[in-house]
């Protein structure tokens, strides 16, 4: 029991540790792994900074803390006094708990006491009582009685040692350390859902800038045909296609500008906060340029590195421990009860005063005792029904372990292929960028050379937007499948 005790000391001060390491996670800035300078990692740090669903789980780690000091109060001291009279004493069939009587009739009495439990698996206590006797016969040589003495308890089968104080701190611990993989846990999925806003905030304003960007060149082919068209240079019905075309263009801009908007509201819950964001720093190019430096991961983290590192499997696999010391604990209580009670006592009687002694010492005067006790329950029907409970209760995290194994491997391979495909889809988009662009300028050069027409230039500025939309998206989703994988990882960098 001892060793256990120095092994839970052990622990508790390595968990200290750990909770000191996960304030520090908690309030710093990161730096963004997906190259976007520090506007991401400020994002992620006030998140994890104010994030409400983190300060919620982080109360619930302090109140499992404070739930494990909670068990050392069996360790506690307990201290005892009184005094009254008593006078024609009758015992009654049933008392409240707690109830004192005095110790003998026609005296006034006063006692205390002290019951300390002994770390090593030992009760002690100590006290004493002093009596004044009324007697008939004592009105004018009163009689004074003094009673002191200590007695010690040692279990000495069930609950020796105080095996189950330890196996409550082990409980206590297990649950403690759960919480605190659960507060990781939730840094992870707020960093995440911070990364994964972010980067759809980027990608819905560059795709804002994408649609104005075409409806300036809308505007400009618009302005050159009516001019063309008034010169009778070219027909009118030319003229009339860029109206078209120009109007489609503003509609498409203005729900490019409301899904910015819904974008940096998505951004701003996910902070943690209902106050609006201000406009993001990162620039288009800058989006564009973390898709293409970023490197895919060599895909060698296993499953099972993984669950070590997220935090709801091994929150699950300290609720195991924690079930695991209840079980144990169970199976402590069905033992008989056997404890070894040794007391030592003095008394003496006085007529000198109520603190006075006789000044004589006899065998008399000394008392004491000892003696081997045994109890047992006919049945245990409790402690059994309780012992199934944690059973079926470790029986339910080993399928919720497994389903988390599940979900981590799939989420694993298929962020794989995700980013795989994400990264041969961007070379293929960008490399039509280029071709796009030049054949805007080169329909645009033949339309005011007259040899062209609106509808080739019209059709080449849709291709053009088209194909950048197409490399924003590709480039985002790229972005995502990252984070999604080191989500699913649990961000081994840290």
């Amino acid at each position: 029991m001892l060793a256990l005790s120095h092994a839970l000391q052990k622990k508790v001060y390595l968990i200290t540790m750990q909770r000191s390491v996960v304030n520090i996670f908690i309030s710093i800035i990161f730096a963004s792994i997906l190259a976007f300078g520090n506007e991401l990692g400020e994002l992620v740090g006030r998140a994890l900074e104010c994030n409400p669903s983190i300060l919620a789980q982080r109360a619930v780690a302090e109140q499992f803390q404070a739930q494990h000091r909670e068990v050392l109060e069996f360790l506690d001291p307990t201290l005892f006094a009184s005094g009254g009279y008593g006078s024609q004493l009758r015992g009654l069939p049933l008392s409240p708990t707690g109830y004192t009587r005095v110790g003998a009739e026609d005296t006034l009495e006063a006692q205390a006491g002290v019951l300390v439990p002994i770390k090593g698996g030992a009760y002690f206590s100590a006290g004493g009582v002093t009596r004044r006797w009324f007697h008939p016969n004592d009105y004018h040589d009163p009689f004074y009685q003094h009673l002191l003495g200590v007695n010690l308890q040692v279990p000495l089968w069930r609950d020796r040692g105080f095996a189950l104080l330890g196996y409550r701190q082990r409980a206590a611990l297990a649950a403690y350390q759960a919480s605190l993989d659960r507060l990781r846990g939730m840094a992870q999925m707020v960093r995440h859902e911070v990364e994964q806003a972010y980067i759809n905030a980027c990608s819905a304003r560059n795709a804002y800038q994408i649609t104005q960007g075409a409806t300036m060149r809308f505007e400009r082919l618009n302005t050159e045909a009516r001019e063309l068209a008034d010169l009778k240079t070219i027909p009118e019905y030319q003229f009339t296609e860029t109206v078209r075309d120009l109007q489609n263009g503003r509609e498409d801009e203005e729900m490019a500008r409301n899904a910015q908007a819904t974008a940096l509201v998505t951004l701003a819950a996910a902070v943690g906060t209902c106050e609006p964001l201000p406009g993001l720093q990162c620039t288009p190019e800058e989006f564009l340029a973390a898709a293409a430096e970023a490197e895919l991961p060599d895909f060698t983290l296993t499953v099972e590195d993984a669950m070590e590192l997220r935090g709801e499997p091994c929150a699950l696999r300290n609720e195991q421990e924690q079930a695991q010391a209840q079980n144990e604990q169970m199976l402590e209580e069905h033992r008989d009860q056997v404890n070894l009670n040794v007391g030592v006592n003095w008394m003496d009687d006085s007529r000198r005063g109520p603190f006075s002694s006789s000044y004589e010492s006899a065998p008399q005067n000394w008392g004491g005792e000892a003696m081997v006790v045994w109890t047992r329950p006919l049945d245990y029907t409790g402690t059994e029904a309780r012992a199934a409970q944690y059973q079926a209760r470790l029986d339910q995290l080993e399928a919720l372990l497994e389903a988390q194994r599940i979900a981590i491997a799939a989420d694993l391979r298929t962020t794989q292929l995700r980013l795989e495909t994400a990264q041969a889809r961007l070379e293929l988009v960008n490399a039509g960028v280029d071709a796009a662009r030049q054949t805007v300028a080169a329909e645009q050069e033949r339309f005011k050379l007259g040899e062209g027409n609106s509808h080739a230039v019209l059709e080449a500025q849709k291709n053009l937007t088209a194909i950048l939309l197409r490399q924003n998206a590709a480039t985002a989703e790229l972005l995502r499948a990252l984070s999604d994988y080191n989500f699913a990882c649990g961000y081994p960098e840290e």
